[in-house]
């Protein structure tokens, strides 16, 4: 769910399949706005939680993922593909028919080779990171017009990882920080990545000494104020660094050791960390200030 900033009478929410709906809270009433392909003979791959990213610049425009990004510049009414197919378009990915005689789950959770994040910018207009269930990340400079891979990759990086999220630096347009996890393959480990050149060279900033060898990732967040204080979920509790990513120090006050942590969103206003979590609800760490101050007298 991601209100409406302009007006929070009104939002847009997610549910399988893709389907996307432009809720009003005051009447009940929702519209559904998920997007098509120009042409029909392109069948649309949605993950279970599909892409969905908000303007910066123009609170009317959004963005959704399936295999293509798409965009609206009058909240859901009408949609424009702008990209190509970002995923690997693996076609062995892409059998859940060939399932020898089951039925198809309803909801589209064999889907594969879709769009995980649409991560627009709020540093630069035009810059819009996304990343993929099969390894990918792109990066477009000109609100879409033409797409570079970007995908991390090299000694210790897994190829094909899930990447759930890509998350852009509000302090430096050429930053942004990847979230990897391999679970699927059998692979626990944390990888956390960081680029500071738009995508072009990418280092690791979390290790599995830091933070545990079968921990692995499966959120981020970097302070809008402080650069250097950075959260991380991971599949067995949070994590604080206020060195840059240097150090990890576990964060267990109020909070479950172990807890799957999969969402974070610093508030803007009240300067609250909350945390949404997998089994135990959402939480609120109230004012991080002080974790702020700490930063400074470092």
């Amino acid at each position: 769910v991601a209100p409406d900033p302009t007006d929070n009478r009104y939002g847009y929410a997610m549910s399988q399949q893709g389907y996307l709906a432009r809720y009003d809270r005051q009447t009940g009433h929702s519209k559904f706005i998920r997007p098509t392909h120009p042409d029909p003979k392109v069948k649309l791959r949605f993950n279970w939680n599909s892409a969905f990213g908000q303007d910066p610049f123009d609170q009317s425009t959004i963005y959704y993922g399936s295999q293509f990004v798409h965009r609206s510049r009058d909240k859901g009414n009408t949609w424009e593909v702008i990209s190509a197919d970002l995923t690997t378009n693996d076609p062995e990915k892409q059998k859940q028919h060939e399932s020898g005689g089951l039925t198809m789950d309803a909801t589209g959770a064999e889907n594969h080779c879709t769009i995980l994040a649409i991560e627009p910018s709020a540093k630069q207009q035009g810059l819009i990171w996304i990343s993929t269930d099969d390894g990918k990340v792109q990066v477009t400079r000109d609100g879409g017009k033409t797409w570079n891979d970007v995908t991390p990759s090299g000694a210790g990086i897994p190829k094909n990882g899930w990447i759930p999220q890509v998350k852009a630096s509000v302090h430096d347009a050429g930053e942004a920080i990847a979230v990897i996890n391999n679970y699927r393959q059998f692979d626990y480990k944390p990888y956390l990545l960081r680029t500071r050149d738009y995508g072009k060279t990418w280092q690791s900033i979390v290790t599995p000494a830091q933070v545990g060898e079968s921990n692995y990732t499966l959120s981020v967040i970097q302070d809008p104020v402080e650069a250097r204080l950075l959260f991380l979920g991971t599949e067995n509790g949070l994590f604080v660094s206020l060195d840059d990513a240097k150090t990890w120090n576990r964060w267990t006050s109020g909070y479950p050791a172990s807890v799957p942590t999969m969402d974070m969103v610093i508030h803007p206003r009240e300067h609250d960390l909350v945390i949404g979590t997998f089994g135990r609800g959402v939480y609120v760490l109230d004012d991080i200030h002080p974790l702020r101050e700490m930063v400074k007298e470092g």
